[in-house]
């Protein structure tokens, strides 16, 4: 077994039955790569996170999961505003995206699909250098019109961490893919 110097903390409160064998194979590669843990007690009434050390520079916060699926839309943009974020909730469909190199870096665009298929919620409101991935006007099936500013994978700067969202609501390999290369494990 290899050495496991990162940590991913799963936030599952009111976790779905069918979550685990959903995202199995995501939570197999995680497990794999990092020290996995994971907060389930559904009786939480508050979270407390203090000192620099819950979020230590060059660390990636990562939202991913079924949420974009099970929230108000007035949620999701009072979420992201929390952090400074002016991204609320966008379209719905299904497309092909293609990798923005210039937002993922050089090491992650070797790594990552460059183009791939999803059903997602988009965000809107997302500065281009966050967007990691876009429609594009050959996209299939076609979309309805590309939006400037929406997008269905973000990472923005977030104070001295990142803050990541991921709107497939399918658990498709390349989003897989993508949460691990957003937590540096990729």
């Amino acid at each position: 077994m290899t050495s496991k110097s990162a940590r991913v903390l799963a936030i599952s409160l009111h976790n779905q039955p069918w979550f685990d064998e959903m995202y199995a194979p995501l939570l197999t590669a995680l497990r794999s790569k990092a020290e996995f843990q994971r907060a389930e007690n559904s009786t939480l009434t508050f979270l407390l996170g203090s000192g620099s050390s819950v979020c230590p520079p060059r660390r990636h916060g990562n939202h991913h999961g079924p949420v974009p699926s099970f929230v108000q839309p007035d949620s999701v943009k009072s979420f992201f505003s929390r952090a400074g974020l002016p991204w609320g909730v966008g379209s719905y469909h299904r497309t092909t995206f293609a990798l923005n190199q210039s937002a993922v870096g050089v090491d992650n665009a070797q790594k990552l699909p460059q183009r791939y298929t999803q059903k997602a919620v988009f965000v809107n409101n997302v500065a281009p250098e966050d967007m990691w991935y876009n429609t594009e006007d050959d996209s299939v099936p076609p979309t309805s019109g590309k939006v400037a500013g929406e997008t269905a994978v973000a990472l923005a700067k977030v104070g001295e961490g990142k803050l990541g969202y991921v709107g497939d609501v399918n658990a498709e390999d390349g989003s897989n893919a993508v949460v691990l290369a957003m937590c540096g494990l990729l």
